[in-house]
């Protein structure tokens, strides 16, 4: 245990850290802060190393909302409720720190976790040349601070090249579209304009990752109705489906299409509601090495 804080301390005082009396703090040097990113149109990625603690990173995922979280590789603060303020450089003194409020540390990784609204005003912050700070009592002594602050040096390059990542996300990702259902009105196969949007944005994806090897598409209906009636219909569900994505560009040798009638309710047909459900097209995709 007190080796650990000697071992930190150590660094930290030959990095030229700050180190209080009650608060041990864990982030970039002036001269070492850097962003980095990884941007592609799955997924955009900025983070902050901090050394002697972990990663600070901002994510988003196509088809999800914005996140940021710590991802120590140590463990360091005590689960339980840190406090956020956003702190001015110290060379600005004309410029006054702002209480962001209490937020949720967990005992796993990723230690603390923002939603798209705490991780937007953090972005706002650092862009306004603030720094962050998460205090909190560290694991080891409950009378010692752990602080782990982001630095706002080297941010607005990085951020521009992220938000242009965040302006080419496509809008869907793979976990979202795989297994897609495509519902239909009763004895209809024909596609609503719902269903072409929801169609559209698989082909987008499609189009997108090269490791997308094929597709299984099967139609189903309800019970109700005669059994061949069922089945022919089915037919022309799936058929509907595997037309739109070839005539949108998907490669049509890739593509299985099956069909099964009523054979295969998703939930009992006891229910106008339950029906519904199982008057459907269903889509799975494979993707190479999965």
């Amino acid at each position: 245990m007190s080796r650990l804080y000697l071992h930190l301390m150590l660094g930290l005082l030959i990095s030229g850290w700050a180190l209080s009396a009650h608060a041990l703090r864990l982030g970039p040097g002036m001269n070492h802060a850097e962003w980095r990113l990884e941007l592609s149109p799955f997924e955009c990625k900025m983070w902050q190393p901090l050394p002697y603690f972990g990663d600070a990173v901002f994510s988003n995922r196509a088809g999800e909302e914005q996140k940021f979280y710590l991802a120590p590789t140590r463990k360091a603060m005590k689960a339980g409720e840190a406090r956020l303020v956003s702190t001015p450089p110290v060379w600005d003194e004309t410029r006054r720190s702002l209480d962001m409020g209490i937020v949720k540390v967990h005992p796993n990784k990723p230690s603390i976790s923002l939603g798209k609204k705490r991780s937007t005003q953090l972005l706002n912050e650092l862009y306004d040349g603030m720094s962050p700070v998460f205090s909190r009592p560290s694991w080891y002594a409950e009378d010692e601070d752990i602080e782990v602050f982001l630095s706002s040096i080297n941010f607005r390059k990085a951020y521009d090249q992220y938000r242009g990542c965040l302006a080419a996300l496509l809008p869907v990702n793979f976990d979202q579209i795989n297994r897609s259902r495509i519902h239909f009105p009763t004895a209809k196969y024909e596609l609503t304009r719902a269903s072409k949007t929801q169609l559209d944005h698989v082909v987008q994806y499609v189009k997108a990752d090269p490791s997308v090897t094929s597709f299984f598409i099967d139609g189903h209906t309800d019970n109700v109705g005669r059994r061949l009636y069922n089945l022919d219909l089915s037919k022309r569900r799936a058929e509907a489906v595997t037309n739109y994505l070839v005539a949108n560009g998907v490669d049509e040798a890739i593509i299985t299409t099956r069909y099964h009638g009523e054979r295969y309710p998703l939930v009992s047909n006891s229910s106008g509601k339950n029906r519904s459900s199982n008057r459907r097209v269903t889509i799975r995709l494979e993707r190479e090495g999965l």
